[in-house]
């Protein structure tokens, strides 16, 4: 997982598949489509959260007392899996190939309900 510390507002923030903004609007990014690698602006540092360690500090968390750590970092400034880019070349990203299937998914159950189809229930045994 990682994370952008603004040095502007000192907001932290997720970085998601869709544009995400600190509050004062200066820094921000996004997933690129691999999932992995991402396209930051703005003044900010980006912070990685590894995933195992998280899952299992999660899993694992105390009822009472000191909570599990997990394991953080601030990513270096110059690394392959992240990009930043001057704040006016950066563009917005929406993820429309997400919305644009779910529009369409919206759409044939509309057209289903709108002509009645029954829908075939998965775990009954239907003739």
């Amino acid at each position: 997982m990682k994370l952008l510390y603004c040095n502007n507002c000192e907001d932290i923030i997720r970085v998601y598949d869709t544009t995400s903004t600190c509050r004062c609007g200066e820094s921000g990014g996004h997933y690129k489509e691999d999932g992995f690698n991402i396209v930051v602006y703005g003044p900010c540092k980006t912070i990685g959260i590894e995933n195992e360690s998280f899952s299992s500090a999660v899993e694992n968390q105390n009822e009472y007392g000191y909570g599990r750590e997990f394991t953080t970092f601030v990513i270096p400034k110059v690394c392959p899996t992240v990009d930043h880019v001057a704040s006016e070349d950066y563009e917005e990203y929406t993820a429309a190939k997400y919305y644009d299937r779910a529009e369409e998914l919206t759409a044939q159950l509309d057209l289903d309900i709108i002509n009645k189809k029954k829908i075939k229930n998965v775990f009954k045994d239907e003739k």
